[in-house]
């Protein structure tokens, strides 16, 4: 039968660790702390790697100027480099901000969750006081009706320690109240800035659709109207019949 117990405690001590470990870590402050280092180092980085891009633009228009075709090549390919290494960058931080965002909502969630369970305790822990309240200033009455000196002496001492609980327990409650709204408020600010980001990333990737299509160029006669580039080609044949 002990072995059993044994074999049965070890069971569920197992399912208790395999839970825990299917479990995401919570978003911490230091968690989003870190989010945040990350994220100014790569905007540091990207920074930088403007400031090379702008060195290297200018050494291209200094190597066209000279009519070198090795110089000029040889500053095509940095620039090429170059702007590669911004585009990189830029992902970087922008998947950085998402990850802050993400983890930031996160901590949000379980610091407005938290918020809610200890105002719900604090409330009860109040109303158990008021409870209490009552009842020691029913003992008063009781004791006054005794005419017993000591016996009200101890009820009033009583009774003044109960309220004094209470008034305690309300400036508690008080106060979670005032947090739990400073959270929200948090919560919502973080929420609407998520949001702003999200929108400035889809206008990135429609500016970025927009200048992929005209480097591509534009099919034969795209320019014109359809009308005008059927003239012009038969324009240009007569000629050459002619």
């Amino acid at each position: 039968m002990k072995r059993i117990s044994t074999l049965l405690a070890s069971s569920m001590l197992v399912f208790s660790l395999g839970a825990l470990a299917q479990t995401p870590p919570p978003a911490s402050k230091d968690g989003v702390r870190a989010d945040r280092e990350k994220m100014r180092a790569s905007g540091a980085e990207l920074q930088k790697d403007r400031e090379q891009l702008k060195r290297d633009e200018q050494a291209l228009r200094d190597a066209r100027k000279s009519g070198d075709p090795a110089k000029v090549k040889a500053a095509e390919d940095k620039l090429r480099a170059s702007r590669g290494e911004v585009r990189g960058d830029r992902k970087q931080l922008d998947a950085d901000r998402q990850k802050l965002e993400k983890d930031r909502l996160q901590r949000d969630r379980e610091r407005l969750q938290a918020d809610r369970e200890k105002l719900k305790a604090n409330q009860a822990e109040l109303k158990r006081d008021q409870g209490q309240v009552k009842r020691d200033e029913q003992a008063l009455r009781d004791a006054r009706k005794s005419g017993d000196p000591a016996r009200i002496k101890a009820a009033e001492e009583k009774l003044r320690a109960s309220r004094k609980e209470v008034a305690g327990g309300r400036r508690q409650v008080e106060a979670d109240r005032k947090r739990m709204e400073r959270d929200r408020e948090r919560a919502r600010d973080h929420r609407e800035q998520a949001r702003r980001d999200d929108d400035r990333r889809g206008e990135r990737r429609g500016d970025r659709d927009d200048r992929r299509d005209k480097g591509k160029g534009y099919a034969k006669g795209q320019g014109k109207g359809k009308s005008e580039w059927a003239h012009s080609e038969k324009k240009g044949r007569g000629n050459k019949d002619r």
